[in-house]
Parts: structure tokens; sequence; C-alpha cells
């Protein structure tokens, strides 16, 4: 017994001892200490346009292989022509595979010889004071990452992107409310625009949408930025370059690219309950057409009605169906390509009778409501609606709705064998106003520039799905939705200056046209006033 407690305590005591690195030579011990050193890395300062060789005096050494200078991996830039402070980092690898690691800091001089933001007075360098910057917006705490209630994404990011910016480009961004008399629309156009005139711009950069556009530009108010699209503004998607122009020039731009913000949300708890067809599944399983989407909405239709008289398939504004149904059709509303009014063509055509079938089946509700629906929908009584992405978790839209929400695309016409499509307009864009210097304006668009999160295509795909992850409850919905994302083209229905619920508005007429059976005569009657505004838009 005393011979095996013995053996096990000399078995503890080897192991322990090999453990520690003192029995076994081939166990390397640990040392802090590293074979290789980088030197002459002091901080420089230097004059704008003054030459700098980053490697000019510094050296790297190995204990062990000696001179390794030509080893070392300097990252950093640096703008000779620019004041300012620049860090470059050097790094090199020892021969025991341990990493170096300097900073350097290089500190460019105005050419009067004073700091980055500062001037020569009297022989003395003093602050220059900070150019004020001005951003409009509907809502300044969607993006002011400062903002106490700033609702954004990447807030730590924006805030330090914003103090670098400005801090190198000596500015103070500021972010404003648009005042009680641009409240929106029409209001908002005209206090731009008589801000303009009066030579008292409210800002520097608006905030608006696409369709106001012609409003802005013939009133003076904003100036195209193409001159920029090559240096600062390259970061533009092809998207916002679309549909920001005006008579071919770019007024209107946008971080990121644009993406569709249209489609059919339905009561997924109701339509579950009532037993029918999933019609996201449908959808992904490619049957998603006019055919079974009628065939659904007429069962829908006569499985509520067995419950109340006060429950559809269908709600919300039945042209927002056929602006959305007409491309899928292969047709459009006013055809950007060819300058054409189109809402009157067959595809258009045949799509208001498509609808007026469905209308006069009684599958929509008798008194639909636009954006946040009508009551029956928001009391879990219309099992199906039109609606835009952001109305999902808007508390002044669907936010509040007590039912799982579902998506599914528009459906495709039984004919249709092109890509799918989703018509864009009154996109949410940036203008840079008319009235200032040169310097200042150029200044201005690369603050905005620079306060962006760029990011490439399969980045922007990404974020977006990560968006609809925190939208919607179900994968399929998230799935749906990522297949028609960005397959999107320009729609000029409401840039063009006729309110489109005016008298003579497409959405007005559309809507009575397709109930009433009398969409073509209706869409022949307004025909005149829209092709003589469309042919201003575009020439005038």
């Amino acid at each position: 017994m005393k011979r095996i407690l013995g053996f096990l305590l000399m078995f503890a005591l080897f192991f322990g001892l090999a453990a520690c690195g003192g029995g076994d030579p081939t166990v390397p011990t640990e040392t802090n200490t590293k074979t290789a050193s980088i030197t002459g890395t002091t901080p420089v300062t230097i004059t704008v346009g003054d030459p700098f060789d980053q490697l000019a005096g510094v050296t790297a050494t190995d204990s062990e292989t000696g001179d390794i200078t030509s080893s070392i991996i300097v990252t950093g830039a640096i703008n000779l022509n620019t004041a300012g402070s620049y860090t470059l980092t050097y790094k090199v690898t020892g021969s025991d595979g341990n990493v170096v690691t300097v900073t350097r800091v290089i500190t460019v001089l105005t050419a009067e010889g004073c700091p980055v933001n500062q001037q020569k007075v009297n022989g003395i360098c003093v602050p220059i004071a900070p150019t004020k910057i001005v951003i409009m917006h509907g809502a300044p705490y969607e993006v002011d990452p400062f903002h106490p209630d700033f609702s954004g994404t990447e807030q730590l990011e924006r805030q330090t992107k914003q103090n670098e910016v400005e801090t190198r480009l000596n500015v103070d961004i500021e972010y404003k409310a648009y005042p009680s008399n641009a409240p929106w629309g029409p209001d908002r156009v005209t206090a731009i625009v008589q801000s303009s005139v009066a030579g008292a711009h409210l800002a520097d950069i608006y905030w608006s949408v696409s369709d106001w556009i012609q409003g802005l530009a013939k009133g003076d108010a904003i100036v195209p930025i193409d001159k920029y699209l090559g240096t600062t503004g390259a970061n533009i998607h092809p998207s916002y370059l679309e549909i920001g122009s005006f008579q071919e020039q770019v007024y209107g731009f946008g971080a990121g690219k644009l993406t569709v913000d249209t489609g059919l949300y339905y009561n997924a708890d109701l339509v579950a309950a009532l037993g029918v067809d999933n019609p996201t599944d449908l959808f992904l399983a490619g049957q998603w057409n006019w055919t079974k989407f009628e065939q659904w909405a007429t069962q829908v239709q006569t499985a509520l009605t067995a419950q109340a008289d006060d429950m559809y398939a269908l709600g919300g504004i039945v042209a927002l169906y056929a602006e959305n149904m007409i491309p899928l059709n292969g047709g459009s509303l006013l055809n950007a390509n060819t300058g054409r009014v189109a809402f009157h063509q067959n595809p258009a055509l045949e799509t208001y009778a498509f609808l007026n079938t469905l209308y006069t089946k009684g599958l929509f509700e008798l008194a639909p409501a636009y954006d946040a629906g009508s009551p029956q929908w928001q009391a879990g009584k219309v099992a199906m609606h039109p609606g835009n992405l952001w109305f999902v978790n808007a508390d002044n839209r669907w936010g509040g709705l007590e039912f799982e929400l579902g998506f599914v695309p528009y459906p495709r016409s039984n004919t249709y064998t092109g890509d799918y499509v989703s018509p864009v307009s009154g996109v949410a864009v940036y203008h840079i106003a008319s009235g200032m210097t040169p310097a200042k304006e150029a200044l201005v668009f690369q603050v905005w520039n620079e306060l962006q999160i760029w990011q490439t295509d399969a980045q922007m795909e990404l974020s977006f799905e990560l968006s609809l992850m925190t939208k919607f409850d179900k994968e399929e919905y998230v799935e749906a939705y990522l297949s028609i994302y960005d397959k999107v083209y320009l729609e000029l229905i409401n840039a063009i200056g006729i309110s489109a619920y005016s008298e003579n508005g497409w959405r007005r007429n559309a809507n009575l046209g397709i109930r009433e059976g009398t969409a073509r005569t209706l869409m022949d009657q307004i025909k005149p006033i829209y092709e003589a505004a469309f042919e201003n838009y575009l020439n005038g």
C-alpha cells in the first residue's frame, strides 16, 4: 500500500513539474520579452506641401536575426496637402512570432505654419471659427446621433464620425426641424423656395422627398450635384442618381440604395384561423398570380361573410393595388424611358378591369382608408391591406396592431413573364441649398458625404435582412421580401406636379374608375392633363 502511495506521489510530482515547465526542456517557458523592436518613430511636424518619407530614419531589429527593417508594414494615410493630425501604425513580426506595433503622429501645419483650423493674426496662430452647417429634417431624432431620442442605427459610430468630421473640416453641424409653416408637401416646398428668394435659406442641407424635386429646382432653391459625382459623390448608388434627377441633372441624393417599400400585408392570425392557403407560401411556390389571388380572396371573403357582415378579404385604396400591379402586367403609369403617359394603355386597362371584378364581387371593404388603414383593418376584420414597410413598427401606423402581420408581394398577371418590379416614388432624399459660394457648397456636400456609413451591395443586403428580422415574426416573410427587395423602377406619376387625390389626379380617378367600371373613360379624360405636365417636367 505504501509503495502504491509513493508511486502516486512521484507521478503527481512529475506531472506537476512538467506542467510548470521545470522537468521538460522541450516545453517553452513564458516570457514578456519580444525579439523585435522598432525605433525612429518619434512624432513629426511638417508643413503643407513638404515631402515626407514614412520610413526615413525608422529601423526594426530582431535580437536573433538582426536588421528586419524591410519587413516593416505601415498602415494609415497622410494628406500632405491638407493640414491636420495623422496617425501611422508600424508593425513588424519578430523571429519569435510576436508582432511589435508602434503608432506615430504626423502633424501637417498650414502654409502659414499653424495647426489645422488656425490662422496667423499679427504673427500668432489663432483658432478659426468653425463653419456652421445646418441640416433640416422632418424628424431630427432620426438622423442626429447626439439627439437624446436618436432612433437610427450605429449611433456610436455616427457620433465618432461626426466628431471627427467637425474637427478635421472645422465645421459645426446642427440638425433642425422644419418650422411650423413647412409641415409637409406644397407648404414645405413653398417655405424652402421663399427662404431662397429672400436670400435667407432655412438650412444648408434639406431632407425632403423626390416628388418635390421639380418644384425646388424650378424655384432655384436647390443645386445639382453632378460636378461632385466623380469625387466626393462617387459613393452614391445609381438608383439614387436616377430618382434624384430632374431634367438630366441630379438634385436629390441619399446613402444606401433604393429598395422595395410597398407590398401586401395580411392578418396572419385571421388567415390561419380561416384555414385558407397562406399567401406567402403561395408566392414562394411561384403560384401567386392574378388567378390564385382572386381565388384566395374569394375563399377568404366566403369564410368571413359567414362570421359577420363587416369583414372583408381586401382593404385599402383600390388604386394602390393598381399602381403596384400594372408593372406586373408589363405596363407603367408614366414611362420615364419613352416620356409618354401609359396609364391608359392595355396593361393598365387590363389591371383596372381585373380589380373591378374583385370589387364587384364584394371582396373590398366599402370604406377604405389609406396609410394606417380603416377601423376594420385595425380591429382585425380585414384580411389583407396594402402598405409600406415602415408602417410595420411605426406607432402612428401599424406598430400597435394586436395580430401577426404577414407579408406577400403583389401578384403578377397570368401572362407576365418578366422580372418582379415595384414602382418607387416619393423617396426620402437630401438636397444642397442654393446661394452658397462654390467653396461653401463643396464643403457642405463633403460634410454630408463623410457623415454617411457607406456599404457595399452585399453589406446593404445583409443590413436590410437584419432590419426585416426586427419587423417580421416568421422567416418566410423575410425570405419573400428579400426575393424582391431591390427590384425597383422609377415611377414619376407623383413627381410632375399633379396631386394624386386632386380632381384630375390619377389615383383619385383610378380609384373611382375601378369601382364604377369607368376607368377607361376617366383615364382618357385626364390623359391630356398629364401629358402636358409630363412634357413640362421633362423639357419645360
